[in-house]
């Protein structure tokens, strides 16, 4: 009787720890750390996915991560996709967002100021830094209980030319 009492407090300390794992699966930056103040503000984003994000949302609302991404010089990030939605905010350099649509690979370069959204679910991109790198700001909105914001993904065919 012991021995499954034991075993039962064991797995249910496993279980909590687990639990707090899955929830701080992203490093945080410390917000005394950041100053106040916009981030960015009016940025021009093309192309919001509406769709995605009435997808992403629902009854029990959704998770919002929000991410400074800063890329080197012409460094492509690797072929992914997103559980949800993302929107991206570019503040410094310059970033080619790749993808493909209609069989055809497409890059279209957003400047400081610019933006464009992604819709996630599948639709697999990567981005590329310009030859001064990128510092940008991404917001993704996601499914409740999301694992993650990032998933890897094979490069399109069209793409792989």
């Amino acid at each position: 009787m012991r021995r499954w009492a034991t075993a039962t407090g064991l797995a249910a300390v496993a279980l909590a720890a687990a639990g707090v794992a899955i929830a701080n699966h992203v490093t945080q930056v410390d917000a005394a750390a950041v100053p106040t103040g916009f981030l960015v503000a009016h940025n021009s984003i093309d192309d919001i996915p509406l769709s995605a994000l009435a997808r992403a949302v629902t009854p029990d609302g959704a998770d919002v991560f929000i991410q400074h991404v800063r890329l080197g010089s012409n460094v492509p990030t690797g072929w992914h996709t997103h559980p949800g939605p993302a929107l991206v905010e570019v503040v410094k350099g310059s970033v080619t967002y790749e993808d493909a649509k209609a069989n055809v690979c497409r890059q279209r370069t957003y400047n400081p100021g610019e933006g464009f959204g992604d819709p996630g679910f599948g639709h697999v991109h990567r981005a590329i830094a310009g030859p001064d790198g990128v510092d940008f700001y991404v917001v993704y909105v996601l499914p409740p209980g999301s694992e993650t914001h990032v998933i890897p993904a094979a490069a399109p065919p069209e793409c792989t030319a």
